[in-house]
């Protein structure tokens, strides 16, 4: 029988991602203003500044998805709800580790750095890595619930869950065993 779990993480907005959000309303107003001053078009030129400020302060709204398909995951970039970019597929069998993500702690070299949680001060962060023939060696940081990390942890090679089942007791935590979608 085929297992499916996914969930969406929105990613939390920083200092950078409210910079923009507000210069753009701040350039929209000074546009709008700029625009009725000279009288050409105005309507028409306000519609498209008021529009095309939504549609740049909507951007930096920012959510992860994460799918697991019979051990093997997918994570999905979703920006404003309206474009979604594939980050990361990759079958189970060739996960490396599987591990909680803790900042303090050195992970070596990686060739590319996937972030896929809403920023890397959250709890419950964990990663994982692979290698790829395109993007060599890959570690993602995400912040699964208990449904997904389960159903994941079931996908990865005996080897892989022996170390990460002893990382986990290590921090202190469990994996939770794989429940049926009904759960």
């Amino acid at each position: 029988m085929d297992t499916f779990f996914e969930q969406i993480v929105k990613k939390k907005k920083g200092p950078a991602e409210w910079a923009i959000v507000i210069s753009v309303i701040v350039a929209a107003f000074a546009l709008v203003a700029v625009v009725w001053i000279f009288g050409i078009l105005a309507a028409i030129a306000t519609l498209g500044i008021v529009y095309g400020a939504w549609w740049l302060a909507t951007t930096q709204n920012v959510e992860f998805e994460y799918c697991v398909t019979n051990g093997d995951i997918d994570v999905d970039k979703i920006v404003a709800r309206r474009k979604r970019t594939r980050l990361v597929s990759v079958a189970g069998r060739k996960i490396r580790a599987l591990a909680p993500y803790d900042p303090a702690k050195p992970l070596g070299k990686f060739q590319r750095t996937v972030m896929a949680a809403p920023s890397l001060n959250e709890q419950g962060l964990w990663y994982f890595t692979y290698h790829s023939k395109k993007n060599g060696d890959t570690i993602v940081i995400f912040m699964p619930d208990d449904r997904v990390l389960g159903a994941f942890y079931e996908g990865l090679p005996k080897l892989v869950q022996m170390d990460t089942a002893r990382v986990a007791r290590e921090a202190g935590l469990t994996i939770p065993a794989k429940r049926s979608m009904d759960d």
